[in-house]
This record gives C-alpha cells, sequence and structure tokens, in this order.
C-alpha cells in the first residue's frame, strides 16, 4: 500500500468522519472545510474553493459539504426513489421488484428466479449480482447484507460528508436482472444541468472489464472522460435515444444538478439511479476544460 493511502485510511479519514458525524445535519464549517481540502487536493492536484467553487469538482464537493436540502435524500434512497420515478415518467421504467424487507433471513431464496439483484438502498457499490442462485452462498450474502445494514454510508465511507445518504433506513430490495448477451447492459449516466443533458457517459460491463464511452447531448463523441478504459467496440445511438433524454430531464426537473443512470434493454427503457455526488470524493473529472464548462453550465440555486 502507498503510504499516503495508508495514512489517509488509518487517520486521516477517520478525523474527517468522526468531525462531520459531530456536525450531524448541519452543514459544513470551516474546519469541516479544511479538513476535506487536502483530499480534494490529493484527487484534483488544486486547492479547492468549497464556498465560491467555479469547476465541477468543487461544485460537486460544495454539494456534499453545505446543501442539507431533504430532498437529497429522498432522490438518493434507491428504494423509495422508486415512487418519485413512478410518479414523474411511470411505473412502466422501473426495473421489475420481486423482494422488498428489512430483515436478510426473510429473503425467499427459493421462490427467485434463477438471476436477480440484491441491493440496499442506502449507500453506493451495494449490490449482489445473482445470475445463478444455485450458485449463490446464501449464508455469505446474508452476512454481508447485515454488514451493510449496520453501516451508514453517509457516516461510515470516505470522508462522511455524502449527507444525502446520512438519514436513509437501510432496506433490502431484490430487483429483476437485467442483461444484454448474458451480461449486465450497457449503463447511460446522463448529466443533466438544470433540467437539461448537457453530455452522456456510458459504462460497459461495469462489474468486470468497465470500460466508457463519453457523448455529447447529441450523441456525438466527446465529454466526460475518467480513469478507464475506453471502450473499443462498436456502438450505435439507440433508436429511442430521445425518448431517454425527455425520461432523463423529467427526472432531473427542478435540480440545478444530477446525474439521471438508465438502462436501454431490448428497445425498453429502465431506471437505474439519481445521483447528485457524481465521483463522491474519489474521482478526478477530466479533460479539465470539461470540468470549468459543466461548472459554469451549474448554475446553484
Amino acid at each position: 500500500m502507498n503510504p499516503i493511502n495508508g495514512i489517509s485510511k488509518v487517520l486521516y479519514r477517520p478525523i474527517c468522519r468522526a468531525y462531520a458525524r459531530h456536525l450531524g445535519d448541519m452543514p459544513a464549517d470551516a474546519l469541516l472545510r479544511f479538513l476535506c481540502s487536502p483530499q480534494f487536493w490529493m484527487v484534483n492536484r488544486f486547492w479547492p474553493n468549497f464556498l465560491q467553487p467555479h469547476r465541477f469538482s468543487e461544485k460537486v464537493w460544495s454539494l456534499q459539504l453545505h446543501s442539507r436540502d431533504s430532498k437529497l435524500t429522498m432522490i438518493s434512497d434507491k428504494f423509495w426513489v422508486r415512487d418519485y420515478v413512478a410518479e414523474k415518467v411511470g411505473g412502466e421504467y422501473l426495473v421489475p421488484l420481486l423482494w422488498n424487507g428489512d430483515k436478510p433471513e426473510e429473503i425467499p431464496f427459493d421462490e427467485l428466479p434463477l438471476k436477480f439483484v440484491i441491493k440496499m438502498n442506502h449507500g453506493c457499490g451495494y449490490n449482489i449480482i445473482v445470475k445463478d442462485k444455485n450458485q449463490l452462498d446464501r449464508e455469505k450474502a446474508k452476512q454481508q447484507l447485515k454488514k451493510w445494514i449496520s453501516t451508514n454510508f453517509g457516516n461510515d465511507t470516505f470522508l462522511g460528508i455524502a449527507w444525502g445518504y446520512r438519514n436513509i433506513k437501510p432496506h433490502i430490495a431484490i430487483e429483476s436482472f437485467l442483461e444484454e448477451n448474458e451480461n449486465v447492459p450497457v449503463d447511460y449516466k446522463f448529466w443533466c444541468f438544470s433540467g437539461r443533458v448537457e453530455c452522456i457517459s456510458l459504462h460497459f460491463d461495469r462489474f468486470e472489464s468497465h470500460a466508457t464511452l463519453g457523448f455529447n447531448r447529441n450523441f456525438e463523441p466527446g465529454g466526460l472522460q475518467f480513469d478507464l478504459p475506453l471502450y473499443t467496440g462498436e456502438f450505435k445511438r439507440p433508436s429511442n435515444y430521445k425518448e431517454m433524454v425527455r425520461v432523463a430531464e423529467t427526472l432531473a426537473e427542478g435540480f440545478d444538478f444530477m446525474r439521471v443512470d438508465l438502462y436501454n434493454v431490448g428497445g425498453m427503457i429502465y431506471f437505474s439511479e439519481l445521483t447528485p455526488y457524481p465521483g463522491g470524493v474519489t474521482t478526478k473529472f477530466e479533460p479539465e476544460s470539461m470540468d470549468y464548462l459543466l461548472g459554469e453550465k451549474w448554475k446553484r440555486k
């Protein structure tokens, strides 16, 4: 392990989390902004201005540090956001729900289909992809779910500043397994500013090799880049792309920024998630020109 990363995980991040937990639901004060600034510098290589942010990267962090809008909790809850989606665009855009509950031991594995996805609602990456339930270690899965349930993602991960997750009650949802060619479908991420799609990032095979492509609003190559390989296969604009944009913009309505994630499987559009904090506190947004451009498009209320 890199010595700096080791110090960060063992000492620096726990200090940040402890102080953020001390503040509770209060917006960040000068000390928390100062504590978070070294991590921002380590990722982005410039010192941030969280009070008067200009770049997109600064504004993502500033949102986590300062906004205490209850709507952020509602849309960050990966189960109850289903109600919001159904109300805004219709239930037909939701991935079919197979089961939901609060206790891992109550999951009816024998009644579930061969393939499904187990999701926790209160954080990022809390998913178990089941491609063959006969190969699933059920006890191990239950223990993993119990571990996630005992974690407050907003308080207990990274710097502890992802406030939108802080007040979510953990809940388990099991959804149908969406697939293309026996793999997870392409993940379309629509970056919306003041309710308008400005760019899109596509993520391929994100649980395995994970490659990306970037496009502008008109589905022309270009846009955000990530520390991930570029997808080298052929890919065409979906025939119902305009409908995807409409769905994304409808769901982003009322937010000065929101990333809307969708799937497109067999010509059917499905909702994935709404993300107010893309990249969290560990992702660098590139190129620098795009960091500035999207920062200009983000007109904060």
